[in-house]
């Protein structure tokens, strides 16, 4: 494989020219809600062009984080991880825009991994597709091998084929698969040959930009419990998941002490020395008044700490002892501006 396809993870993305084409033969069905899935969505450029022609919700897989992060800015959502990785609903889409990685490193087998990409990501996802959802599946020509005739051919009607505009076409020689999902499977050996003509380069295959054809877009089942998450941890989506529903905050809360500004409603009714506590304390700093609301006072209360030195003599030897003593001053000015000091 090339250096740049190696640094490209295999990526390629689709032009935007192609994907308007494509665009133009997939139309809405009525009015509603329709989803649409990207198990290869790259930077979400494709799928949110589409989405944006059919007014769909858009949702994204992409391995690479780098390119992950632009698609989550693109679609409604996007998971940065391997799709393999996820849980999805089954049958909740209307359309699978499928365009899997190639041009992969060759194995000593010379058996391209590449294949075994295109064939694994068609038939793992084709399960997100509703009956009578739309494929749109990218392929290199020479890509669709017997192999992925039949899986197309035994899970697909309405199949139709189409190789990008010549000038798009040079590049990797890509054609784009059109088909309806059958509500239950069966063979068709007719449209199997077919298919694998196509890959053989022995059939005639229309331009994209010559499509005489539509497939209409389904709308998009309700689904309970809607599933679109990935099983592996994402440390940005964790980051923010915990700041909106973390534990830390209102534990912190519930384990730090009160400030002295917030008020502190007792169980049982204070005692006078309990009083003496909370004035030496600080904690009833401000204005007091007495018990029927009159004869308000600003009060202070200021605890200090001393140290008393003594010294004692015994059997000719000195002893120096420093007690530790806390004095406490509690300083009120009255309405008349008198100041009280109690110590």
């Amino acid at each position: 494989m090339r250096l740049a396809a190696q640094a490209k993870m295999g990526y390629y993305p689709t032009p935007p020219s192609v994907v308007s084409l494509i665009s133009d033969v997939l139309a809405r069905n009525g009015t509603g809600n329709i989803r649409l899935i990207d198990p290869c969505a790259g930077e979400g450029s494709a799928l949110k062009q589409i989405g944006e022609s059919l007014n769909a919700e858009t949702y994204g897989i992409e391995l690479d984080a780098e390119r992950g992060r632009k698609a989550k800015e693109s679609l409604t959502q996007c998971l940065i991880t391997d799709y393999e990785t996820t849980r999805i609903s089954n049958q909740a889409f209307s359309l699978l825009y499928l365009n899997p990685p190639y041009d992969w490193a060759i194995r000593n087998d010379d058996v391209s991994p590449s294949e075994r990409y295109e064939r694994t990501f068609l038939r793992n996802t084709i399960r997100y597709l509703i009956p009578n959802g739309i494929l749109a599946y990218l392929i290199p020509q020479s890509r669709l091998d017997k192999n992925i005739a039949k899986i197309l051919a035994y899970r697909f009607k309405d199949v139709r084929v189409f190789r990008f505009p010549d000038a798009e076409y040079q590049s990797f020689k890509q054609v784009v698969v059109f088909g309806v999902l059958k509500k239950r499977p069966d063979i068709n050996d007719g449209l199997t040959r077919y298919l694998f003509s196509v890959g053989q380069g022995q059939a005639i295959i229309p331009s994209l930009d010559n499509a005489d054809c539509k497939y209409t877009v389904p709308l998009s089942p309700s689904v309970k419990n809607f599933l679109f998450r990935t099983t592996q941890i994402d440390p940005e989506e964790l980051e923010i998941e915990l700041k909106q529903h973390g534990l830390r905050g209102k534990i912190n809360r519930m384990v730090s002490p009160l400030s002295l500004s917030e008020r502190i409603k007792p169980i049982m009714p204070l005692r006078h020395g309990h009083m003496a506590q909370l004035l030496a304390c600080g904690m009833m700093n401000g204005v007091v008044f007495d018990k029927e609301g009159h004869n308000p006072l600003v009060v202070k209360g200021i605890t200090r700490k001393v140290v008393e030195t003594r010294t004692e003599h015994d059997d000719g030897k000195q002893r120096i002892i420093d007690t530790d003593k806390i004095i406490i001053t509690i300083n009120a000015i009255n309405e008349h501006g008198e100041l009280i000091t109690i110590t």
